[in-house]
């Protein structure tokens, strides 16, 4: 598949570079939500074998837009955009992002949780 765009770039800077990626799999996300991409498009462009890890992180939506807030809890799109990510690789450190308005201590077990099933693929 030719790449174009966004991931063409990355591609490239990859390829020029030798640098690794990060992938935030709640922008990709916000991204499908507020601008109409494709998740899975973006990611068959990039080269995954470059992944370092990945981000997740939560966030709301406010009048039509998907806001990656970091102060909420992760919801299952984001949860399913990370596991179109782990069918096609296996990442190498995934990190959840939460910045602000900590939950209790069970709650951000279960939303840890959640994400390993999802790296693990019991999801």
């Amino acid at each position: 598949m030719p790449r174009s765009g966004e991931g063409a770039f990355l591609a490239e800077l990859v390829e020029r570079t030798g640098c690794l990626l990060l992938i935030d799999v709640a922008h990709l996300y916000a991204n499908s939500v507020n601008i109409g991409t494709a998740p899975e498009t973006f990611l068959d462009e990039l080269p995954l074998e470059r992944l370092a890890y990945v981000h997740v992180a939560g966030g709301v939506t406010h009048d039509g837009l998907y806001h990656d807030t970091h102060a909420h809890a992760v919801p299952q799109e984001v949860l399913d955009t990370l596991a179109a990510l782990c069918a096609r690789v296996h990442p190498p450190g995934v990190m959840l992002e939460r910045d602000d308005d900590y939950p209790p201590d069970a709650d951000l077990a279960a939303e840890l949780a959640a994400i390993r099933a999802v790296v693990d693929g019991r999801s």
